[in-house]
């Protein structure tokens, strides 16, 4: 069986959607308690990177998960988002087989759709292995921690994008029926106000 770190980068300023998008509700939940309940059940250790606002968001995360979570403060953030991939590996160590990479804006992605994810994993073992619905690459996203030197070298506001450019013959896109993998909270947010 896979050793397996989900890294939920949760750090991020949310300028398109002030305060803080994360902390928004869906029904009684917040954003990013549906995005950690995604993950939850799994057997994977569950980090979470915070910055912006992190105060309230591990308030929120700790009433319901406790010590079901580890906390990690990206010092970095306002950089972009490779700051808080490169805080989420340092942390998580080699010590895993994969990092399994998710943004705290992805509360729509389904949990039998993670199951069918793992089960490739262990199934494949690809260097990187990718969801994609219609055509549209999503999260979460699992990397090869042989990868490490490429994540070290990340700069900007773009996560693991570039090493999935560099790598796109050994990532394996494997296509699911399920539009959460590429749904955000930008999307159902910009459909509210327009509502």
């Amino acid at each position: 069986m896979l050793n397996l770190a989900m890294i939920i980068t949760a750090a991020g300023r949310s300028t398109r959607f002030p305060p803080n998008k994360l902390l928004n509700k869906l029904e009684k939940r917040t954003a990013i308690e549906h995005t950690i309940n995604t993950f939850i059940d799994f057997d994977l250790d569950l980090y979470v990177i915070l910055g912006y606002q992190s105060d309230l968001i591990q308030d929120v995360l700790e009433k319901n998960y406790g010590s079901k979570l580890i906390f990690e403060y990206n010092t970095q953030f306002h950089t972009g988002l490779s700051s808080s991939v490169i805080t989420g590996i340092k942390a998580a160590g080699r010590t895993y087989d994969y990092w399994c990479f998710c943004p705290g804006d992805k509360p729509f992605i389904q949990q039998k759709t993670v199951r069918l994810l793992i089960q490739k994993l262990e199934q494949e073992k690809p260097l990187i292995l990718a969801p994609r619905f219609q055509n549209k690459p999503g999260h979460p996203t699992f990397f090869s921690t042989e990868l490490s030197p490429q994540f070290s070298a990340a700069t900007g506001d773009v996560g693991g994008r570039q090493i999935i450019d560099a790598f796109r013959h050994e990532t394996l896109f494997w296509d699911v029926a399920d539009e959460g993998v590429s749904l955000d909270m930008d999307y159902y947010l910009e459909f509210e106000n327009v509502r």
